[in-house]
């Protein structure tokens, strides 16, 4: 899976409020999350759990970047190595790199499938009026 984006403009959309129920959708689906802000825009992680993904060394995470103002949202989603520490430098480097990762066959379309629900419902909060 690459990197996956959506623009949105003309929306008024609160960055802050679109941040928390991207969060929240990843914590619903059963994944741990971290995030953190910056002023350029937010940071989110999303993994899934568990002792086997431990032992075979699985630190694969959704990584979610939210930039602009609320008339112009990106939101970029890619798969990306979860980070220990999400500092302000971790942030920044995200925030101003794009994501590229490659990811096994069977991986990727879980990814996919989670990657599809995720934009769906994101845009299901977005047209409820994320303000």
């Amino acid at each position: 899976m690459k990197q996956t984006k959506r623009e949105f403009t003309n929306q008024n959309i609160n960055l802050d409020a679109m941040a928390k129920v991207s969060e929240q959708f990843f914590k619903e689906e059963g994944f741990k999350t971290q995030s953190a802000k910056h002023p350029k825009g937010w940071l989110i992680q999303a993994q899934k759990g568990g002792i086997f993904r431990s032992i075979l060394g699985m630190d694969r995470s959704f990584t979610l970047t939210l930039t602009g103002d609320s008339n112009n949202v990106t939101a970029s989603l890619g798969i990306g190595k979860w980070l220990q520490d999400l500092g302000v430098a971790a942030v920044e480097a995200f925030l101003l790199t794009p994501l590229v990762v490659f990811v096994e066959v069977p991986e990727s379309l879980w990814s996919f499938e989670i990657e599809h629900h995720f934009w769906h419902y994101l845009e299901n909060q977005i047209s409820l009026g994320l303000q």
